[in-house]
């Protein structure tokens, strides 16, 4: 399959998560006759391929299968359903029976007779009882299919009676599984952002989930990008028209039926006396039994949901504006009278609002605030449109901000900033302005031309809601002590906006990471004096990287990757391309560190496709520069490069937020074989940052330059530095340098196992390539060990080798031959895509085969390639 196609027909569509299934299936087909299986599953789960999949292991294992499918036209001829198997029209049961026993006997020739059936709620009933017989008689083994609403049906009931049918169960894929199908359906990764709304969609439903791949691809919606599918607009799949899949079912509910799932289309989770109070019990009851409501429980709240996503849509998409308002008055008018808490109250706001009904203002202002701290910045924007001038302006202008949308917040900033009456509100408005010009429009001097205006206008005792905007923009301004005393005059007077407060919350442990004070910034996290808001989802990732970053540069690489993920699971689920980026570029950071270079790669490349120019420009420069160190790993130079111009066109002038993407530049200048100009560098940053109390990054140039060009001024300068941190990784990095400039082989060796055992696979190689050299240096036998144990090593991390290790002895291994030809058309200049779709492969594949073929030959880029297979050859 090539990258980009979409498997079509249902035989072609990966058979994902169903091992179990087909695995009692074949126990229950191969058994002896007589016996079978009845396949039971909601429409869409993908009973029909299940059962395709089952029949073609049978036959496979020998047996005469034949296939029987059923239709409603032939619902009333007698025998319709077994035609094809008849060798003459039969004249009754008795003759059909007797037809078919000879038939299938004389053409098994004492094999096993398989029969699937699948919809066998629209088998005839004379096929029914013909199969029922070959059943009685032991002739067969039947594979029924059916609808998760018909097993009590007569044909199907007879069926399970005549023989033992094993009942098989099929549910619908859970997310790691719809995660499966699509990677595998697409041939490519695909971004969680995607991933999510494709769950969310259609809740692991196969059918539906082929359809929207399928109208995704065919609109334009759904996009392979650097080699990572993503969804360029969140839209519901309403836009995609998968209503039609289910209109009939919707169409065919009588009018009670369909004011009760409009009542849940638009109030769900709502609670179930709610809904009776509303429908009549028993209606509800109904639509439960034909699973399109769900009833599960909330803490010890009954809640009715839908049974899936599309019936909403099908309902909403069939709603007229006028029927809408009635429908959301009526809720309003039940929950209102019972509405306790502030969701509830909330909720009904929302309905007042969008029937046209009047609300309190005082409810009204409390709604949307509460919208905001729950992390519904959609909500509480609709809301904002509804409260009285300028109040609609300065909440909408915050929802804006909260959204992830700069562009659209900053007019109605600066608007609400002249128009609210109370200075304090003034304040907020033009803090909170001057962020989102700076972080988010990157006008650095705008942003403090912002604060400048605010402190000459404003009085004295609300200056105060100031700290926090300053604070944001000393931090990324390089502005070293400074901008730890404005940190911590914004956290000693927070300021009552809380998307201030939640701006300020990752500044503190960001400045303790990069203080080389990581162990405290874990401290604190642990200990609960640092957390994440919900209400700014960004600033809620951003709070969570740092968390991730103290677990890393302490040496806690283990746990910081279960964070990691857990915390990229907390961004999809809030949904924000933002935050979702900066925590893949954190789960790579966790990988690469383990030595799982391609992986981190991947990780990366998804960062850099679900964000763009529109994202605040620290993560998005951060993403560009792990680009960037990854791509280096691999010695993809050119790709590296492109990333780090890239970064001069995010960071706003004013800015020295680009200390860390030097790191990043001298990585790429010694992966390209420019040591001396590496080397340079690296004193040159360790200096400035080590000046400008930026512990750990000091440290990390200082890591690097003591692996490129050992030596005991190196070490020396990075003990200092290490010392004047808490981060027990400073120190070993420390005591690695050290051995690194001694270049005793047995230290090296010594080193090496520490660095796998705690978990840094890239480290261990290295450690591992310099004890090797040292061995063979002494003509040391140790030095087969050592080789012997590289190899393994540098199994579980692929393509990684930089320049300055000693050369590398060709791998025992020799190219497969699909290694080969991958190769050969890399050699060539093609591109993984291109590779990809010559060679029917899907892109990661060819990553895979590409990275497998560079450790072996040696090689750290696709210009070497050509050469190293020629001298293959010789």
């Amino acid at each position: 399959m090539r990258p980009g196609d979409i498997v079509d027909v249902s035989l072609d569509w990966p058979l994902v998560g169903r091992d179990r299934e087909i695995t009692r299936l074949k126990d229950a087909l191969l058994a002896p006759a007589g016996a079978g299986a009845l396949l039971i599953g909601d429409a869409g789960v993908g009973k029909s391929r299940l059962a395709s999949a089952a029949l073609d292991a049978c036959e496979h294992a020998g047996c005469l299968v034949e296939r029987v499918v059923p239709t409603p036209g032939w619902q009333d001829v007698p025998f319709g359903a077994v035609v094809n198997l008849l060798p003459a029209p039969a004249s009754g049961v008795a003759d059909a029976f007797r037809q078919l026993t000879e038939n299938l006997r004389e053409r098994a020739a004492g094999r096993t007779v398989v029969i699937g059936v699948d919809d066998a709620q629209w088998l005839d009933d004379a096929s029914v009882v013909v199969l029922e017989r070959l059943l009685i008689a032991r002739a067969v083994n039947l594979l029924v299919v059916a609808r998760g609403d018909t097993p009590g049906l007569r044909s199907v009931a007879a069926l399970r009676r005549a023989g033992e049918l094993e009942r098989i169960d099929v549910s619908r894929l859970n997310r790691s599984e719809v995660a499966a199908l699509v990677t595998s359906a697409l041939g490519a990764r695909t971004d969680g952002l995607t991933l999510d709304l494709l769950w969310r969609w259609t809740l692991g439903n196969p059918l539906f989930l082929r359809e929207v791949l399928r109208r995704g691809r065919a609109c334009g919606e759904l996009r392979c990008d650097g080699e990572i599918w993503r969804w360029h607009r969140a839209d519901d799949p309403a836009s995609l028209r998968l209503a039609d899949l289910v209109t009939m079912t919707v169409e065919e509910l009588s009018e009670p039926e369909r004011e009760a799932l409009t009542y849940v289309a638009y109030a769900e989770p709502i609670p179930l006396t709610m809904l009776e109070a509303l429908v009549a019990p028993a209606v509800a009851e109904r639509l439960e039994e034909r699973g399109m409501l769900r009833l599960h429980t909330v803490a010890t709240r009954a809640m009715v949901r839908l049974g899936h996503p599309l019936y909403g849509e099908a309902v909403r998409a069939g709603t007229g504006p006028l029927r809408a308002r009635r429908v959301m008055r009526e809720l309003a008018e039940v929950a209102e009278p019972v509405a306790e808490s502030p969701g509830d109250r909330m909720q009904v706001v929302s309905w007042r609002c969008h029937a046209g009904l009047p609300v309190d203002g005082r409810q009204l202002l409390a709604a949307v605030e509460d919208a905001l701290r729950r992390g519904g910045a959609s909500l509480a924007r609709r809301l904002a449109q509804h409260l009285p001038a300028p109040l609609d302006t300065w909440h909408t202008g915050r929802a804006a901000v909260a959204q992830g949308r700069p562009a659209e917040a900053d007019p109605l900033l600066a608007a609400a900033y002249e128009l609210l009456p109370e200075a304090a509100d003034r304040a907020r408005a033009a803090a909170l302005r001057a962020l989102n010009l700076f972080w988010g429009l990157r006008r650095p001097q705008d942003s403090l031309a912002v604060l400048a205006q605010a402190t000459r206008q404003l009085p004295a005792e609300v200056h105060h809601e100031l700290l926090a905007a300053e604070a944001g923009i000393a931090v990324f301004c390089g502005r070293g002590t400074e901008a730890l005393d404005a940190v911590g005059a914004a956290l000693s007077q927070p300021s009552t906006d809380p998307l201030l407060e939640t701006a300020v919350t990752p500044l503190r442990p960001y400045l303790l990471v990069f203080g080389g004070a990581p162990g405290q910034a874990v401290t604190e996290f642990s200990t609960g004096d640092l957390s994440a808001s919900e209400i700014w989802p960004t600033m809620r990732a951003a709070t969570q990287s740092c968390h991730v970053h103290a677990l890393v540069m302490c040496g806690k690489l283990v746990e910081a990757t279960d964070v990691a993920e857990r915390y990229y699971r907390d961004a999809v689920a809030h949904g924000s391309s933002d935050a979702v980026g900066l925590l893949a570029m954190m789960c790579g950071v966790c990988a690469g560190d383990a030595g799982r270079i391609t992986e981190a790669d991947r990780w990366t490349r998804e960062a850099l496709a679900v964000t763009d120019h529109h994202t605040l420009f620290p993560i998005r420069a951060n993403i560009l520069a792990m680009t960037a160190w990854w791509a280096a790993h691999l010695g993809e130079c050119d790709r590296a490069a492109a990333a780090l111009a890239e970064v001069a066109t995010v960071v706003p002038p004013g800015s020295s937020f680009g200390d860390y993407t030097a790191v990043s530049e001298a990585w790429v200048l010694a992966a390209s074989r420019h040591r001396d100009a590496a080397v340079t560098r690296l004193w040159e940053l360790a200096e400035r940052f080590r000046t400008s109390g930026l512990v750990s990054s000091a440290v990390e140039a200082l890591h690097l330059l003591s692996r490129i060009l050992p030596s005991p001024e190196v070490a020396a300068e990075l003990k200092a530095v290490a010392d004047l941190s808490d981060s027990p990784l400073f120190r070993w990095h420390a005591d690695y340098a050290e051995h690194l400039a001694v270049g005793d082989p047995q230290q090296l060796e010594v080193a090496s196992e520490q660095w796998a055992v705690r978990g840094y696979g890239a480290l261990a190689v290295e450690a591992a390539a310099f004890a090797e050299a040292g061995y063979r240096r002494r003509c040391d036998a140790a030095a087969s060990r050592l080789a012997h144990r590289l190899t393994q090593l540098r199994g579980t991390c692929v393509g990684f080798w930089p320049p300055w290790l000693p050369p590398r002895a060709p791998a025992a291994a020799a190219l497969t031959r699909r290694e080969r030809e991958v190769c050969a058309l890399a050699g060539t200049g093609l591109g993984n895509v291109d590779i990809a779709e010559r060679l029917v492969l899907s892109v990661r594949t060819v990553e895979n085969h590409l990275q497998r073929a560079y450790d072996k030959l040696g090689v750290r880029t696709r210009g070497d390639l050509a050469a190293a297979l020629e001298a293959l050859e010789r």
